[in-house]
């Protein structure tokens, strides 16, 4: 009997040499969700916005297992990133990490919560 997980991993980093096209990013989504081993449903989609001050790509995956989202700002150099993975198919940080790579990825720091009971913060860091 498949039980779930409910992991959450959220994410803040800066990149060297982030994505420019929506679909550049969209290629980055289907590596990552190839990388956790997981199933595309609806997506990806990406877009450019251009609202003052959160000016810069946009993106979301739907899951069979649940969604992956990310924002990465233009105005900062380098550039921050926004991303999180919520799903109830278990994956590890690693694997997500390792998708940041292309875009030189300078440091992050990330957060893992449990939502299988209780949220609880199962483990978190500074990836360098």
């Amino acid at each position: 009997m498949f039980v779930p997980n409910h992991l959450h991993l959220l994410v803040k980093g800066y990149l060297k040499s982030p994505p420019q096209t929506e679909k550049v990013l969209n290629i980055w989504f289907t590596q990552l969700v190839q990388n956790v081993g997981m199933k595309v449903v609806a997506g990806p989609t990406s877009v450019y916005v251009s609202d003052p001050g959160n000016e810069g790509l946009t993106g979301t995956v739907t899951l069979a297992t649940s969604h992956a989202s990310i924002h990465i700002w233009d105005e900062e150099k380098p550039s921050m990133v926004q991303f999180d993975i919520y799903s109830c198919k278990c994956f590890e940080l690693e694997q997500v990490m390792k998708c940041f790579e292309p875009f030189g990825l300078v440091k992050a720091e990330w957060v893992m919560i449990d939502r299988n009971d209780k949220p609880t913060i199962v483990s978190e860091g500074i990836w360098e």
